[in-house]
Parts: structure tokens; sequence; C-alpha cells
């Protein structure tokens, strides 16, 4: 079986695609992850006290107040620091990306079982699908990235390999790629989805 890209994944990601390629069965651990967080978060969200919902109302407070670039710029600005940092926390032997995709997938799987109660299934799809489909695919890149440069932390404590290469790898593919990726998600979160979401509200009531 050849190791060469496909040619979508080369369309995608251009020069990093080779090196994105590489990173596919931690891609698929990361998926299988945040997953299982996510349907752990969701069968549990009804026994969790509070209300993650409530909760995200309270930190950004005059959220219905905001301009669709203000809100844009939170969302890109908190998505692509949180990314970054947990990628390059990965040379802590990889612990911080899966930790993050554990978090990350159990409090989506918590705020969708909230969604789902409050507002109904299908507008929590409509909230979370048009965006998602590009934002987390991206994260979940960023943490296959973050558990790549554990790997190679090993390896180089071992006398094998070259940490900077790789981290010079993950920063190109971070900057080139998964950013802009996070920027375009934010742009729909804030500008297509609450159309849709209006859309898909104004059928079912």
């Amino acid at each position: 079986m050849s190791d060469k890209a496909p040619r979508l994944i080369t369309l995608i990601f251009g020069d990093s695609a080779e090196y994105v390629w590489e990173l596919r069965h931690l891609f698929l651990l990361t998926l299988m992850v945040f997953t299982s967080s996510l349907l752990i978060g969701y069968i549990l969200g009804g026994r969790l006290p509070g209300d993650p919902l409530e909760q995200f109302r309270r930190l950004i407070p005059n959220l219905e107040e905001m301009t669709p670039l203000t809100l844009f710029l939170i969302i890109a600005v908190n998505n692509l620091v949180k990314s970054l940092i947990w990628m390059l926390m990965g040379i802590l032997l990889s612990l911080p990306p899966i930790l993050f995709t554990i978090l990350n997938g159990f409090y989506i799987g918590w705020i969708s079982h909230n969604s789902v109660e409050e507002h109904g299934l299908l507008l929590t799809i409509a909230a979370l699908t048009p965006h998602g489909i590009i934002e987390l695919p991206a994260v979940l890149l960023s943490s296959a990235t973050g558990l790549a440069l554990g790997y190679h932390t090993i390896n180089r404590l071992r006398g094998r390999g070259s940490l900077s290469e790789e981290l010079g790898k993950a920063l190109r593919l971070y900057i080139r790629r998964i950013a802009p990726l996070l920027i375009l998600a934010a742009l729909i979160e804030t500008s297509l989805t609450p159309t849709i979401i209006g859309v898909v509200e104004s059928l079912i009531t």
C-alpha cells in the first residue's frame, strides 16, 4: 500500500500533504478519543450539576449586543490560541493534546445534551454543524500534530531524530493550513450559522 498522500489531501494541504498523511493514524486516534468523550458527555449531561449553556453566556455577558465582527474575533482568537498552545504542549510526552481532546469532546457532548433538551435536535444540529465540519477536523489535526511532537520528543530523548525539524513541520502546518481553517470556521459560525438557525427555527415553529 502506497504511503503517498491522496489527491484530496494534497489539494487541501499543499506542500504539507505528506506530513498530514503521516499523521493519519494519530488523527484517527484523536477522533476516537473525541467521539468517546462526546458520547460520555452527552449521556451524563442530564446528571451533571449546572447548565453549560448558561455558563457560556456568563463568560460573554454582552453576547447579544456584540457585532458579528467582534464575536468573530473572539471566537477566532480563542480557537487559534488554544489549538496552538495545546499542540505545542504535545512536547510534554503527548499528554496535553489527549487531555484537550477529552475535555473538548466531553464539554461539547454536555452542551449538546442541554441544547437538545432546551431547543431540540434539529436546532442543535443547525447550530453546531455548519462551522463544526471545518473546525472539528482542524482542532483534531492540531491535537494529532501535538501527539506526533510528543512521540518525537521521546525519540529525541533516546538520541534519535530531530525534534526541531518536526517542530518546524508542525508550525508550518498550523500557520499555513490549520489556522486558516479555524478562521474560516469562525467566519461561518458568526455569519452563516445564525442564518441557518433562523431558517430551521422558522420551519419547525
